[in-house]
């Protein structure tokens, strides 16, 4: 492992601290972050910050040896990203400069992290549930599960929230790793757990939509679905939104978990293994029949689609007025949210199965080929 301290890191958290005591800034993550691998506890896939009309690469990071198939996060000036090899690394956004390393021997990383404070979880492909210092990557605590983990964990107050290829719902305690309740379902989940009003959604490879709520892990609702999925449910005021391997796309309440509408591409019913990037006036995905499709959220209604040539395993984000997706033919494109007319592309080869994050007028994506590539204002 290696360890590199900055003075500016240093001072960025020690003024953060002085705030949040003073009551200043709160304890948790400014918005302009992105400690969740969908942006927000919402999932919505959206940043708060813009980007150039014309990113350019302003560094990137290659291991040949290995693959980034694991969304990032960033905060506070940081980025935190594993690979496919066991090799989780702390780098700096600006460029690209490598904080600290950890690697884990025997693993590897399909998931990204989530950060909380002074907390930094991650799951790995052994199924080991790891917290780690920010500053320094020191393990905390770690705790196993029964099978391999394919989504980010998150955090609510006091728990870590974690979902296993076994079905297992997991809250553990943020401090000790101690499990505090297990939910079980008879099929894997593979979707990053939400949380709306005190429950966690998830919808399950079981064909179902289940509402567990946080405190006790009892599921307090559910609904039949058309198909199993892996696909994290987005919110957006009390609907929530998702996609299936039907190719069938959900908007339900999320209280009640009522249908208020459902979207089926009636010449290509493909499956549908993206999140949603969602905002008041559009929500997005893309499909394996190569399409970027764009609804109306209140409704339901097709208002433009974008043929990107190519399957579409990562989910978009909102950057302003564009949405930016990437391919599994290593393409980022660009669109107008508005029009979905394409207004930028960069030909990185390798395959995209991460999503992009997006903070600091910075985005960050890595790829199946071992590059980590950040697109922003260059000197």
């Amino acid at each position: 492992m290696t360890t590199v301290w900055t003075n500016s890191r240093l001072e960025t958290l020690l003024l953060a601290a002085i705030l949040a005591i003073l009551g200043v800034l709160p304890l948790t993550p400014a918005r302009a972050d992105w400690p969740l691998v969908r942006g927000d506890a919402r999932a919505s896939g959206n940043a708060s910050c813009t980007l150039p009309a014309n990113p350019k690469v302003a560094w990137k990071f290659t291991r040949p040896e290995a693959g980034f198939e694991a969304t990032a996060i960033l905060v506070a000036g940081v980025l935190y990203v594993g690979d496919t090899e066991g090799t989780f690394y702390a780098m700096q956004l600006s460029d690209g400069k490598i904080l600290w390393s950890r690697t884990f021997g025997d693993s590897g990383f399909l998931s990204g992290a989530a950060c909380m404070g002074d907390h930094l979880v991650v799951g790995d492909m052994d199924g080991v549930v790891r917290c780690l210092a920010p500053d320094h990557g020191k393990v905390l605590w770690e705790h196993p599960t029964e099978s391999e983990i394919y989504a980010a964990p998150n955090i609510f107050g006091d728990r870590v929230l974690v979902t296993t290829e076994s079905g297992e719902l997991l809250a553990l305690q943020i401090d000790t790793g101690e499990p505090l309740w297990k939910f079980q379902i008879a099929a894997p989940l593979r979707c990053w757990p939400a949380v709306s009003k005190g429950r966690v959604l998830l919808a399950g490879c079981d064909q179902r939509l289940h509402a567990v709520d946080v405190t006790t892990g009892q599921e307090t609702a559910g609904m039949d679905i058309e198909g199993p999925t892996g696909c994290t449910p987005a919110l957006l005021g009390d609907q929530v939104y998702f996609g299936t391997e039907m190719g069938i796309f959900y908007a339900m309440h999320a209280a009640t978990l009522k249908l208020n509408w459902k979207y089926r591409d009636p010449r290509r019913g493909y499956p549908i293994r993206t999140d949603a990037a969602i905002s008041q006036h559009v929500v997005l995905f893309g499909s394996q029949g190569k399409q970027l499709y764009a609804l109306d959220p209140a409704s339901g209604k097709l208002l433009w689609q974008y043929a990107a040539h190519s399957r579409v395993e990562s989910s978009p984000v909102i950057v302003g007025e564009r949405t930016f997706i990437a391919t599994q033919r290593g393409r980022l494109h660009a669109l107008d949210l508005a029009t979905g007319k394409s207004v930028w592309q960069f030909d990185a080869g390798g395959g995209f199965v991460a999503s992009p994050a997006v903070a600091d007028q910075r985005l960050v994506i890595g790829n199946e080929d071992g590059t980590l590539y950040c697109f922003g204002e260059t000197n």
